[in-house]
């Protein structure tokens, strides 16, 4: 979907169902629903169905993230 912003550029949105976003996610729809439940993952609601944007769930993955640790140096324990 495409829509025009108030500056004048142009920005996209597209929007998952609960069972692509699932996908997507690698996750299960009920697993969803329990986020939605304790807000935990941000939604739209869109009158009675419930939709996520892709860059929501992209922010949301990259947030997530855990990063390595450096264990290049060994730390000494004493």
């Amino acid at each position: 979907m495409v829509g025009k912003a108030r500056g004048g550029y142009v920005k996209e949105v597209r929007l998952l169902t609960v069972n692509q976003a699932a996908e997507y996610l690698g996750t299960t729809p009920s697993t969803l629903y329990s986020k939605i439940w304790r807000r935990e993952i941000p939604f739209v609601k869109w009158g009675r169905s419930v939709r996520f944007d892709v860059s929501d769930l992209d922010e949301m993955i990259e947030r997530s993230k855990v990063k390595p640790r450096d264990i290049s140096t060994p730390s000494i324990v004493k």
